[in-house]
């Protein structure tokens, strides 16, 4: 797979255009002698261009350090809730079926309803009511056990222990999946890549072509750093995104 091919289409005609509206911009300033008023300030475009992408430059990085950490943050939590829910089902396995099966079952359920049906509520940053009653019904099987003996009674201790981890990890896993990148942080890291392309646009280069390509190649560049950063933003849909797999092994993996 090529590096655009992991690019939705949607995107990349955006690119297209984006870039067919700068070099008409470029040639009709040229043709109408534009550049030629800019030659003295030269340097002083130069020295705002050095000055902004500065800014730019440290704007991203945090940003982008900040999402990503999120990111991985909210796949480390899926982890461990799915790996949580998977050694109940594993460890659970010595209690006799008509003990076990309910909370086998509630599991199996829960993990459906979080592939199917949390996982795109998530996406739109909605409420997961069903998924939460689910998991709540995995809380009561796992309480609802009543041991017979000592060597049951150290797997339900066992068991209540792996439940309260799970409850942990979905709450975490919840609270971080909420959180987007602030609606101001986001229009002045857009703001700021907007006056570098502006600047670029309005730099007096001597050759035609060398202006062309500048401009161009600076517009793919802040576009596409745009896209990273807004597509990583939402860990559920987009080109980049957690995977809900672990949680559709409950499912079929684990009996």
């Amino acid at each position: 797979m090529g590096p655009f091919e992991v690019v939705p289409v949607e995107v990349r005609l955006r690119w297209l255009k984006l870039c067919a509206v700068v070099a008409g911009l470029n040639v009709v300033l040229r043709v109408f002698g534009f550049y030629a008023w800019l030659v003295p300030d030269a340097d002083g475009v130069g020295a705002l261009l050095e000055i902004i992408g500065t800014l730019y430059s440290v704007l991203y990085a945090f940003a982008t350090y900040v999402i990503w950490g999120q990111f991985t943050a909210v796949e480390n939590e899926i982890l461990k809730e799915s790996g949580s829910l998977k050694d109940l089902i594993v460890f659970s396995r010595s209690l006799p079926g008509r003990v076990r099966d309910p909370m086998v079952k509630a599991i199996k359920s829960y993990g459906k309803t979080v592939v199917e049906a949390e996982w795109p509520a998530l996406s739109r940053n909605e409420e997961t009511e069903k998924s939460e009653r689910l998991f709540q019904e995995i809380i009561a099987s796992v309480t609802a056990i009543q041991p017979e003996d000592e060597n049951q009674r150290a797997v339900f201790e066992r068991l209540i222990e792996m439940a309260n981890q799970a409850s942990g990890h979905r709450a975490e896993r919840l609270a971080l999946s909420a959180k987007r990148m602030p609606r101001t942080l986001h229009i002045f890291v857009s703001l700021t890549a907007l006056t570098i392309l502006a600047l670029v646009l309005a730099y007096p280069f001597r050759g035609t072509v060398l202006g062309l390509a500048a401009v161009l190649i600076t517009a793919t560049l802040l576009f596409f750093a745009r896209f990273v950063l807004t597509d990583l933003d939402n860990p559920f849909e987009g080109t980049w995104n957690v995977s809900n797999d672990p949680f559709a092994a409950l499912i079929t993996k684990y009996r």
